[in-house]
């Protein structure tokens, strides 16, 4: 999540069944309206850390947690981008396989 819950909320929703505006990665960050900013994910089996902008927002450890999505994001399964009630842009999207 980068932006929810009114605009300032990052993190992960969900882990163990609680949302980034309630789990351990909850984090809170201003947002401002007309600006790009670099959002950076890196998922393997153990862990999944998040970066916006070169700062570190999320390394949380996965690998006893219960990782899921909230039910309205299951259409945008396996990989998806949805925006609430707001609007939202990407540019220069890569994606990459992590080496082994």
């Amino acid at each position: 999540i980068v932006g929810g819950w009114a605009g300032g909320v990052v993190g992960l929703s969900s882990i163990d069944g609680l949302d980034a505006s309630e789990n351990q990665t909850t984090k809170y960050r201003e947002f401002k309206t007309d600006r790009w900013y670099r959002v950076r994910v890196r998922v393997t089996p153990e862990r999944i850390q998040t970066w916006i902008d070169d700062e570190q927002f999320v390394d949380q450890e996965i690998t006893d947690k219960r990782v899921h999505i909230r039910v309205e994001m299951e259409l945008s399964r396996p990989l998806g981008v949805a925006t609430w009630e707001t609007k939202a842009a990407l540019r220069n999207v890569r994606i990459r396989r992590l080496p082994e």
